[in-house]
């Protein structure tokens, strides 16, 4: 299994920030149209010494899927860079052990 990660900044470059309502709106948008299911948690960090809160999307993925899933999430990441003027935008992929609890 993969876990395939995009972590989005919401700063904005030369003020401002992403709002609750913007992000999401951008999750109903780009995000929920292309997932079945994924997990969003509010985050917080640094970019460039700056506090920035963040919001991150994950999902767990079959290996045979991760490829297909982590392209599609860059694209996503692209429309988050482009609308929000963002510079502060990361797709990961992360090797995970799954079990599922029934």
């Amino acid at each position: 299994m993969k876990r395939i990660e995009l972590i989005m900044g919401r700063n904005i470059p030369d003020g401002g920030r992403v709002s609750d309502y913007m992000i999401n709106e951008f999750i109903r948008n780009e995000i929920m149209p292309h997932f079945e299911y994924g997990t969003f948690i509010d985050g917080e960090g640094l970019w460039k010494g700056e506090y920035e809160k963040t919001k991150i999307f994950y999902i767990e993925v079959a290996d045979s899927e991760a490829i297909a899933t982590a392209v599609l999430l860059r694209h996503v990441a692209d429309r988050y860079r482009k609308q929000f003027r963002q510079e502060s935008v990361l797709v990961s992929e992360v090797e995970t052990s799954t079990s599922w609890i029934t």
